[in-house]
């Protein structure tokens, strides 16, 4: 079972172009703000939004994973949801704080409080992970202490004494809460291997891709499956002609590199 991936190539080429996209806002909003001298102005409401649209994007990769391989881990698809529901709820409570500034309660403390919510839910998904040697529960770790520290620059931002240092201790976090992430979604999607996803359904479904990828190869590979009734001239072919078909196979993702070096080692022992 160990040489079993789950993860498709497409999961994994969208998680780096994501990861990629969010690395490049993070650069610019830290750019901009060094330029422009407003750095607090510009991070306090860029790292925000960026850090809004990272859970986004893992909550959904949570519920997409969960979904495709029925994971029995519960968690992994609450987490999803979880990620997706109290970002919307921060969000709203985030510019109902910019649209009413006059209000009566300070929305800020539901931030504060919001932000916690995210931190222990975290710790409880990275004390899971540790029981159950998830190779990711570090990083969920990693992501709570940073949440924990966002909550603790919005509380600061309160005080008036305090404001300028919780400003400075928000924008840092947020950054430091992206990058995280970022490293999350590609350690957890691109060089790892969830091996919580290692469930009979999931091998069922895994079996499943493996026959279907046979197929296609069979179906566009005729140096494997020739019509019975074919003309001997037309089923013969040089060496390098079928090498070089199996090479296209392979550049056009119908095979992946293993399955490439075990046709091209049984192509070559036939043959020689």
């Amino acid at each position: 079972m160990e040489n079993i991936k789950f993860l498709s190539r497409e999961t994994k080429t969208f998680s780096v172009v994501v990861s990629v996209l969010f690395s490049i806002a993070i650069l610019i909003l830290v750019i901009m703000g060094l330029i422009g001298g407003n750095f607090l102005g510009v991070s306090v409401i860029g790292s925000s939004i960026v850090v809004f649209l990272t859970c986004f994007f893992v909550g959904a990769m949570q519920i997409k994973v969960f979904g495709n391989y029925k994971s029995q881990k519960k968690y992994l698809c609450a987490d999803g949801i979880f990620y997706i529901c109290l970002t919307i709820l921060v969000m709203i409570v985030a510019m109902t704080y910019l649209w009413y500034t006059d209000s009566k309660i300070d929305m800020r403390y539901f931030i504060f409080v919001f932000a916690l919510a995210y931190a222990v839910w975290k710790i409880i998904i990275a004390v899971l992970g540790f029981k159950n040697k998830n190779f990711n529960a570090f990083a969920e770790l990693l992501i709570a202490v940073f949440w924990i520290l966002s909550g603790v620059g919005v509380l600061l931002t309160i005080f008036d004494d305090l404001a300028n240092l919780g400003q400075y201790l928000l924008c840092v976090s947020n950054y430091l809460l992206c990058l995280a992430t970022i490293f999350y979604i590609l350690y957890s999607y691109v060089f790892k291997d969830p091996n919580y996803l290692i469930t009979p359904k999931a091998i069922e479904i895994w079996e499943q891709e493996q026959q279907e990828k046979k197929q296609r190869l069979n179906r566009f590979n005729n140096v494997y499956v020739a019509p019975a009734n074919t003309d001997n001239s037309k089923q013969v072919n040089s060496l390098e002609d079928k090498l070089q078909k199996l090479q296209n196979l392979k550049d056009k993702g119908f095979i992946d590199q293993e399955e490439f070096g075990k046709r091209k080692k049984e192509l070559l022992d036939s043959e020689l």
